[in-house]
């Protein structure tokens, strides 16, 4: 199977799941590649704070998590980062019932964004026996306010002064824990400036350079 240029044929997923976090500013195109990944991989998911806030605020107070994520709805729709409890809890959640259905690719876009949703996805990991994997899609300031006024999705955030709000609210709480997750190694870094193919076919590259298990190309008798 071909998917933008990128060739999935001649490698599966391992059974024990694995959570992708692909991090970067506003527009850096996390949902777009979360997407792509999505039709090379049929058995992911894909989940993120900002669509379960508006799915939440669009369905109303019948929503299941609406009195943990409800309330903040209005503070989202401002470009401020939410409280990070209701967030933790409603990835969790969502990230184990896809894991209990049998999904073996997690792809949280735009998650985490704090030290406490770090902890919280980290937790989540060891819980479910899921590989961890971050991805940070790499772009300018300059290009998301491109993207922002060709966007036109009738979204809140497409005003460019609650753009601004979402950037600095990025450098003040994703950047300390990117930081972080980088003086560790543990961040793939992904050059977002370039065509939306192209990315994807880094992020498929790293994604099956990381979670493969080079003995599945051993003999049965042979693997540990």
């Amino acid at each position: 199977m071909w998917v933008d240029g990128v060739c999935t044929i001649g490698y599966t997923l391992p059974v024990r799941p694995t959570i992708l976090a692909i991090i970067g500013k506003p527009l850096a195109g996390k949902d777009t590649q979360a997407d792509f990944l999505l039709e090379a991989h049929p058995n992911g998911n894909k989940l993120s704070p900002g669509g379960l806030i508006r799915e939440v605020r669009d369905a109303g107070e019948s929503h299941r998590f609406w009195p943990i994520i409800g309330p903040h709805v209005a503070t989202m729709e401002q470009g401020i980062k939410i409280p990070d409890e209701p967030v933790v809890e409603g990835m969790s959640r969502l990230a184990k019932e896809s894991i209990a259905q049998g999904r073996n690719l997690i792809i949280f876009a735009g998650y985490p964004r704090s030290f406490i949703q770090l902890n919280g996805i980290t937790k989540l990991a060891q819980e479910t026996g899921a590989q961890l994997l971050f991805m940070h899609i790499n772009v300018t300031d300059v290009e998301t306010y491109h993207r922002v006024y060709h966007r036109n999705d009738g979204r809140v955030d497409d005003d460019p002064d609650i753009h601004t709000v979402r950037l600095d609210e990025f450098e003040k709480h994703v950047v300390p824990m990117m930081e972080k997750l980088r003086s560790e190694g543990r961040v793939i870094d992904i050059d977002g400036m370039q065509p939306k193919d192209i990315v994807f076919k880094q992020v498929e590259n790293e994604l099956r350079q990381h979670i493969l298990d080079p003995e599945v190309t051993l003999p049965f008798m042979a693997r540990r």
